[in-house]
C-alpha cells in the first residue's frame, strides 16, 4: 500500500507473495485472537480490520487513506498500538506500534520495517516459511 500523502509507503502487492511463503509465521502474530497476520516487507504501517485488536486509540495524524498496489483506497478509521507475549518466549512482550484500524482491508498486515527494530529481531523468509528472530 501506498500513502499518496505522506512519503511512506505500503506495498499490499508484496503481502499477497509473502502470504503464501510465510504460513507458518501465522501462528506467532496473535495480538488479541488467533487471526492470520501476513509479514508484509513493504508495508510502513501495521494494519487491521479489527478494532478490538488495538489496545490504545490515538488520533492519526497522517493521510486519511491508504493505497494498495492495484490504486484502491481505504480510509483509516483509527490508529494506536498493541502488545503481546511471545508464543515462544513467554517473558518477551512484542509490540506493534504504528498500528492501524482499516476496516474495509481484508488482510491484516505485520510491517516488518517496524516490528522488527521496535522489538530488536529480524525476520527470516524461507520458500515455505519464515522465522522471527532474536
Amino acid at each position: 500500500m501506498e500513502s499518496r500523502n505522506q512519503s511512506e509507503q505500503v506495498n499490499a502487492e508484496q503481502s499477497e507473495s509473502t502470504a503464501s511463503k510465510c504460513n507458518d509465521c501465522n501462528s506467532n502474530f496473535q495480538p488479541g485472537s488467533s487471526t492470520t497476520w501476513i509479514p508484509d516487507s513493504g508495508a510502513s504501517f501495521h494494519v487491521t480490520r479489527e478494532s478490538q485488536k488495538i489496545q490504545l486509540f490515538c488520533p492519526f495524524e497522517g493521510p486519511v487513506q491508504i493505497y494498495i498496489g492495484n490504486g484502491q483506497g481505504f480510509a483509516i478509521n483509527s490508529t494506536g498500538y498493541s502488545t503481546f507475549i511471545s508464543p515462544i518466549n513467554l517473558k518477551v512482550s512484542l509490540s506493534l506500534n504504528h498500528f492501524l484500524h482499516v476496516h474495509t482491508i481484508t488482510k491484516n498486515l505485520i510491517s516488518v520495517s517496524k516490528f522488527a527494530p521496535d522489538n530488536g529481531v529480524f525476520f527470516k523468509f524461507h520458500p515455505n516459511h519464515c522465522l522471527v528472530k532474536s
